[in-house]
């Protein structure tokens, strides 16, 4: 028997094994069913399988895709996220409306489309604005299915961020605390890409009711999206500071010694300003250098990380996100003379949560049009603020100045 014939009945026998299985008796709508249930790369692992497997995978994956990235609750900032521009800096361009269609067939006719993101007219200073119109295709929609993995990943790894110091209480999050996480988490990214960046940079620290783009990222949100966005940056501050900005060593007590994790610059005071500039990384960039810190020393890891972002100028400031998020809550409360001076306690999970009443009196707060409603009596009647430059960054590299 000659081996070409010999590969041929192998792959036979394969094949015949797999029709045999009980995923290979199912129906295809049943498979597909389960795909429409499974994130970007278990979908590509589960089609990898096997032949069978592969050929429904590889027949119906657009449509499988377009089912995934519909299916997100972060969809409409992740939509933001890759398409982020340069012009979005330019006068009334930030977070500007736009409308994204899909077609699972460029020549189908227009009412066919599919909407992903869709945006009202909306009426802004004395004319009407329609909304930017996007369409996208095939390679868009693999494009964003990347995201949606870098996000299925942080939310994999939560529960042990989250309850470092009580292993025994980790679980699965819930519905509703997963999609809170998962718009969180999209909501830093996309900060992140405009402000902590390969953009220009706004070298000051965000003052009260300034027309600041980074401020206009958090008015649009409730004070409960802001409140949740608080707590995720509380967690990923906790991980950068322990999982990447300490490493082992010789701690003395007494006569004797033990090997624990340092915190960098812990002796100099300088560990906060070396966590807050390593937060600029974001979502993407933390995940891959999470990932393979235990594999450098202090030294090399630095070097890794600033090889990696030499565009983003990482020693010229540290991150902004948290001083936005206070300044727009300050912001409200001036505007709102009666509004209480303590929150609920809102997290992302439940037990870092008050009741569903108290949260719901902070879930109608939004200025969508990313400006406080604030009058010219109001403005003129507020204190000037110094303008005061961002802290310098710190990469915790042992330097002799």
């Amino acid at each position: 028997m000659t081996k070409a014939r010999s590969r041929c009945l192998r792959g036979q026998a394969r094949t015949n094994k797999i029709s045999q299985s009980p995923i290979g008796s199912m129906p295809v709508e049943i498979i597909l069913e389960i795909m429409e249930l499974m994130g970007p790369e278990d979908l590509v692992n589960f089609g990898l399988s096997n032949k069978f497997l592969h050929h429904v995978f590889t027949e119906k994956r657009t449509q499988l895709l377009l089912n995934v990235v519909r299916a997100c609750p972060e969809l409409d900032i992740l939509l933001r996220l890759y398409m982020v521009d340069q012009k979005d800096f330019l006068p009334d361009r930030m977070l500007h409306a736009i409308t994204v269609t899909f077609s699972l067939n460029p020549q189908e006719a227009p009412e066919n489309k599919i909407f992903l993101l869709r945006s009202p007219v909306h009426w802004q200073y004395g004319r009407i604005v329609c909304p930017e119109k996007i369409r996208l295709e095939v390679p868009d929609l693999v494009e964003i299915a990347k995201l949606i993995h870098v996000v299925d990943w942080w939310v994999d790894m939560y529960p042990r961020l989250r309850w470092r110091d009580n292993p025994e209480d980790r679980r699965r999050l819930g519905f509703e605390e997963e999609v809170r996480l998962r718009r969180a988490l999209a909501r830093w990214w996309l900060y992140s890409e405009y402000f902590h960046g390969a953009f220009w940079r706004n070298a000051y620290v965000p003052r009260r009711f300034d027309d600041d783009d980074r401020l206009h990222h958090i008015r649009i949100l409730t004070t409960q999206e802001i409140l949740e966005l608080d707590d995720l940056l509380t967690t990923m501050y906790e991980t950068v500071s322990k999982d990447l900005c300490s490493s082992p060593g010789e701690v003395y007590s007494g006569i004797e010694s033990d090997v624990e994790l340092v915190p960098w610059g812990k002796n100099g005071g300088r560990h906060p300003a070396i966590v807050n500039t390593y937060l600029k990384l974001g979502p993407h960039l933390l995940k891959y250098f999470l990932g393979c810190s235990h594999r450098f020393n202090k030294e090399h890891l630095i070097k890794a990380i600033a090889d990696s972002t030499r565009d983003l100028d990482l020693l010229s400031d540290q991150e902004t996100l948290s001083m936005s998020i206070a300044t727009v809550l300050e912001e409200r409360s001036v505007l709102d003379a009666d509004r209480p001076k303590t929150f609920p306690a809102m997290g992302i999970i439940d037990q870092d949560r008050a009741s569903v009443e108290e949260c719901g009196m902070w879930d109608h707060d939004a200025w969508p049009s990313g400006f406080p409603p604030i009058t010219m009596e109001q403005l003129a009647a507020q204190p000037n603020e110094i303008a005061r430059r961002l802290p310098r960054g710190d990469d915790g590299a042992d330097r002799t100045w």
